[in-house]
């Protein structure tokens, strides 16, 4: 006659199996892949290892694996304030010396403009003496 397996004997099994589909997971580095919501993804994980749900939220030993791997697969890292203040302080210093150099761009354009105005004027100039010295006009000989 077979023993049957107790709820103790079976949590322990559950425990072996989240520990060896965890190692897997380092090895392979394909968590994200179970990842929903920065989480292990319960439904395929119970499914995988041929358990059920229940295992998960009545099982301390394999919610505790769970929730270590998580956090190391998922966690994300805390920020300090002081450096997103000078994260701030430096895109603020950024964006001002481009509004300045932008604003010197803008003038240097616009004095580019005008002296190309005058350029074209004078160009103009030039081509109408042209024009009367190739036709021969009186005072325009070579």
């Amino acid at each position: 006659m077979s023993r049957r397996k107790n709820g103790q004997q079976k949590g322990q099994e559950n425990i072996a199996k989240v520990e060896a589909w965890i190692a897997l997971r380092d090895d392979a580095r394909d968590w994200h892949e179970y990842q929903r919501n920065g989480k292990i993804n319960r439904t395929v994980l119970s499914e995988e290892l041929d358990f059920g749900r229940a295992v998960i939220s009545q099982n301390k030993g394999v919610q505790k694996l769970l929730h270590e791997a998580e956090e190391r697969w998922f966690a994300r890292k805390e920020v300090s304030r002081e450096a997103h203040e000078a994260a701030r302080d430096r895109a603020e210093k950024h964006s001002a010396a481009v509004a300045s150099n932008n604003n010197a761009m803008s003038l240097r354009i616009a004095e580019l403009e005008a002296e190309n105005r005058q350029l074209r004027k004078e160009l103009k100039g030039y081509r109408e003496q042209q024009a009367m010295v190739e036709a021969g006009m009186a005072g325009f000989k070579l």
